[in-house]
């Protein structure tokens, strides 16, 4: 059965809607464990998932959907556990959140410009609502407003685009669509039906210009819906976009160029406007920007090997962002603080939290034998192998990874350099054993995928 994960979450997601309304407050974990059990079920199904068409040609089931099935799902328990002590007395939530995976799900093997809308819709709407949760805080309440609004915005931009796609081949299936075009000369209306389709697939990745929600709603939303939104909808829009450039646009030096320049704004613009945070939510964003722009540099190859290079890189993208937003939850729940300078010479009494965020950290500036550095080695080798004439964005790509290493290692600096406050008194023992397990868990991941990298490559390589 070719939708067997996303039909278990669908049961799991009913059985979460009808006890949210019938469960005491009390009994609230009980949703809680169900929905970890519904994302592992749908997890371990992917092994038994058959390949081929569904619903008639609309949704696919391949290896490539497998891989983002299985990044999804484990970034979707990570936020489980993230929000079972973050969100209180509450099961709508859990509700939203599951429902967002299976919109994300939906949206990595849609094969249909209507399933692709349904699909991105189901994540978007349930998105804007979890950015929102928070409904007492004004924050909150703000980044959820401005999300729905560049929200609304870039699809109807988005719809604009597959109207010039629907009107040149007058199919909606994208194999078909894909078949037409083959033959198809690029001329001006497919110009603008792919800058349309850009920008709608620029606001999900936080691509510029596409991106100036993310600050906002990274700082406003709940934590775990930030490191959420930062990586699983970050993924899901990868996927339909790697999809997209690969069946429906001719390899032609124009869409690369095109590509290329918005991977070198983005990442430029990204680390710059990091380099001047103080509230390290507003930090993770811009690199959050700054990382699409270094994803955006594998699709504009438009090469088999660039897109595994954008798997690998979202592989373990997985890892050291989620590392580093489990380390930000628990500090942020111990002494309600989110400055980068709150954080100085916490490795003077807290070696092991010190060392696990700032292994991510490092990992994420691409600090050499972490995960993050093989990344990114993957990802700029297979540029510099693909032609000279992607040799600048090469070179925008290294000079960008030099200037992201002075914000993270500016908190670097911090815990290690920077004397502690000696009125400051953090009592790690107060912190969730489920938060402690996920920032070890992500460390792990970091270290094992950087001594590991080449079998984890290989195995990209043959199922991508």
């Amino acid at each position: 059965m070719q939708l067997l994960p996303e039909i278990i979450l669908i049961f799991f997601i009913l059985i979460t809607l009808v006890l949210s309304f019938t469960l005491k407050k009390e009994r609230i974990n009980l949703i809680v464990w169900l929905s970890v059990s519904g994302i592992i079920l749908s997890l371990v199904s992917i092994g038994f998932t058959s390949q081929g068409e569904a619903f008639y040609g609309t949704f696919v089931s391949n290896s490539y959907v497998n891989i983002f099935r299985a990044i999804i799902l484990p970034g979707t328990l990570i936020t489980l556990f993230l929000s079972k002590h973050y969100i209180k007395s509450t099961g709508e939530f859990y509700f939203f959140l599951l429902t967002a995976t299976l919109g994300a799900m939906l949206l990595c093997g849609a094969n249909d410009l209507v399933m692709l809308f349904i699909a991105l819709e189901t994540l978007s709407i349930s998105s804007f609502i979890l950015a929102g949760y928070a409904k007492h805080d004004k924050l909150s309440n703000e980044a959820a407003l401005k999300y729905l609004v560049f929200g609304a915005a870039s699809t109807g931009v988005m719809l604009f685009g597959f109207s010039f796609i629907y009107g040149i081949t007058a199919e909606t299936n994208l194999s078909l669509i894909s078949a037409y075009l083959g033959g198809y000369e690029v001329n001006y209306i497919l110009i603008i039906a792919f800058l349309l389709m850009l920008a709608g697939f620029g606001f999900k990745i936080s691509a510029v210009p596409f991106h100036s929600w993310a600050p906002d709603v990274y700082e406003g939303a709940p934590l775990p819906v930030a490191a959420y939104l930062s990586v699983v909808s970050k993924a899901a829009g990868f996927a339909i976009l790697m999809r997209f450039l690969g069946m429906l646009f001719p390899d032609t030096l124009l869409f690369s160029i095109i590509i290329a320049t918005v991977a070198a704004i983005t990442m430029t613009l990204g680390n710059l406007a990091a380099l001047g945070q103080q509230n390290i939510r507003r930090l993770m964003a811009y690199s959050s920007v700054a990382h699409a722009g270094y994803l955006l540099m594998g699709l504009a190859v438009m090469t088999y090997k660039g897109m595994t290079a954008v798997i690998f890189y979202l592989v373990t993208y997985l890892f050291m962002n989620f590392g580093v937003w489990a380390a930000i939850e628990i500090f942020s729940a111990i002494t309600g603080r989110e400055n980068v300078d709150d954080y100085r010479g916490l490795s003077y009494k807290h070696r092991y939290f010190t060392l696990g965020l700032a292994l991510c950290l490092l990992s994420l500036a691409g600090i050499p034998f972490t995960a993050g550095f093989f990344s990114k080695f993957y990802l700029f080798t297979t540029v510099a192998v693909a032609g000279y004439k992607y040799m600048p964005l090469l070179v925008i790509g290294l000079a960008n990874t030099a200037i992201a290493l002075f914000y993270y290692m500016r908190i670097v600096k911090a815990l290690y350099v920077t004397p502690p406050d000696k009125t400051q008194y953090i009592d790690f023992k107060k912190s969730p054993f489920a938060l402690k397990a996920i920032l070890t868990a992500t460390v792990a991941g970091v270290v094992l995928i950087g001594i590991f990298a080449s079998p984890v490559i290989e195995f990209i390589v043959r199922n991508a």
